[in-house]
């Protein structure tokens, strides 16, 4: 998926990219964009050397949807079924489903907020510059 965006400042190799919101947005809720704003910021490596101010085309990759989707609402579904699974084979009493469900989700959220800064680094969830769009739309440096 690409966006156009400008950069709003540069950190080393990384760019700060801010977004238009676009149409498609509207009813999805999934990304970074906040409820009564029209821009979000993403962090893409600068891949082709773009100054702050330049508008920019960023490259997301589709896979980084689906893996985020897998684990903010896959993995919980799995916990609450172990909590169901472990309550009927020992427990046997329904409230610890709910116990072991809130636990489970709550390590689970827990390990991904402490794992957040390593799963930046996986490719799925990375975005990069791909090209500088230039006022007269003609020439691109790549």
């Amino acid at each position: 998926m690409t966006e156009r965006g400008v950069i709003t400042e540069i950190k080393g190799k990384t760019a700060v990219v801010s977004v238009d919101k676009k149409a498609e947005c509207a009813g999805c809720g999934l990304c970074l964009f906040k409820e009564g704003t029209n821009k979000a910021e993403f962090y893409a490596k600068n891949t082709v050397d773009a100054k702050t101010g330049d508008t920019v085309m960023i490259e997301r990759s589709d896979s980084g949807k689906f893996l985020g989707a897998v684990l903010a609402f896959f993995v919980p579904l799995i916990l609450i079924g172990l909590a169901v699974l472990i309550n009927y084979l020992f427990i046997k009493n329904e409230i610890w489903i709910l116990i072991l469900s809130v636990a489970f989700i709550a390590v689970w959220y827990a390990a991904l907020a402490f794992l957040d800064k390593k799963l930046k680094n996986i490719g799925a969830f990375n975005s990069r510059i791909v090209s500088v769009i230039t006022p007269d739309n003609s020439d691109t440096k790549e």
